[in-house]
């Protein structure tokens, strides 16, 4: 009688286990980026690898402490980028985003913050984007942010 009242204790619990284990939702944020001048920024197209001329760094605002870094995570979390190949579809430069990666699940309506810091002169462009309902990707190519460097006459 205990053995079977210590599998069914065993077996709730495993059950139980589950429900706090639900895995995170993945979703893809992608930015296309430029310079003040509407072209591309100049970036090192290395394999596997974020562009070495930024650093970005990304959080849910209202979780800060849960960073996403350039520096400290792979391009399977986040990176600044080129894509394209050039014929069927132009090269462009992006800053992409997994949101699944957050050690917390992100929700519908959260906002994430993004600071994009050039390396060499120490310019900072920040921006926020607001999760949106549904997990389809969240794209926007034909609307750029314009990051640094900045040109010296503005």
């Amino acid at each position: 009688m205990k053995t079977k009242h210590a599998l069914i204790c065993l077996l709730l619990l495993i059950l139980a286990s589950a429900l706090f284990a639900q895995p995170k939702i993945p979703r893809m944020y992608v930015q296309k980026l430029v310079l003040d001048n509407g072209k591309l920024p100049f970036v090192t197209w290395l394999d596997k690898v974020s562009a070495p001329e930024y650093l970005l760094e990304a959080w849910i605002t209202d979780r800060p402490f849960d960073l996403l870094s350039t520096d400290t995570h792979t391009v399977h979390h986040l990176a600044v980028s080129q894509v394209g190949d050039g014929i069927k579809f132009p090269f462009t430069v992006v800053a992409k985003l997994q949101l699944g990666n957050f050690k917390f699940h992100w929700h519908p309506g959260e906002i994430i913050h993004f600071r994009l810091t050039h390396k060499e002169t120490g310019q900072i462009k920040e921006w926020e984007e607001e999760i949106p309902e549904g997990s389809y990707l969240i794209k926007h190519l034909e609307d750029p942010i314009v990051i640094p460097p900045y040109s010296k006459d503005k």
